[in-house]
């Protein structure tokens, strides 16, 4: 497996909207596990027991983490926990961290889900919802799901210094 595309995906993957520091992804990934498991037969790696993952401003913590690399290349990385959670400084005056049960990234459509609870604090901002999901590619962010009256987002915005209100 190699352990500097999984670290990059995992800082994709757990900085949700936020993009990260380029420096980040030329550090080098520190995992800390209570065991880790690869199977060469499925291309699967899997890291257990307070699993903690450091590279630059990143940290994540997880119960679990599983990286999917059919042909020896990551597709799809997946933190679970209870919760999952994330630290960055994307710029040194700014903070990102967040939390959910479940976070999936899939490499071919650069696309990253956080599920189950997931809130997202950044400058002050909060965002919440059962699913949040980011478009790197596109660079969109969708939240929820607009046929559901009961999973509702929710944001809040703080003032800007100048008295006006972030978008």
């Amino acid at each position: 497996m190699k352990t500097g595309l999984l670290s990059f995906l995992l800082l994709l993957a757990m900085s949700g909207a936020a993009r990260a520091l380029e420096s980040d992804s030329e550090k080098p990934v520190y995992i800390e596990a209570n065991s880790a498991f690869y199977d060469e037969k499925t291309d699967q790696s899997t890291y257990t027991g307070k699993v903690v993952l450091i590279q630059g401003s990143l940290r994540v913590e997880s119960d679990k983490l599983i990286a999917y690399s059919p042909g020896g290349e990551v597709k799809k990385v997946v933190a679970m926990g209870n919760p999952v959670r994330f630290w960055q400084k994307p710029e040194p005056d700014e903070e990102i961290h967040g939390t959910a049960k479940k976070a999936e990234y899939y490499l071919d459509r650069e696309v990253i889900v956080l599920i189950g609870n997931a809130v997202v604090w950044q400058n002050g901002n909060k965002y919440a919802s059962d699913r949040i999901e980011y478009d790197q590619i596109k660079g969109t962010i969708k939240a929820g799901e607009p046929t559901s009256d009961t999973k509702r987002v929710k944001i809040i915005l703080k003032p800007k210094k100048d008295g006006k209100r972030n978008p």
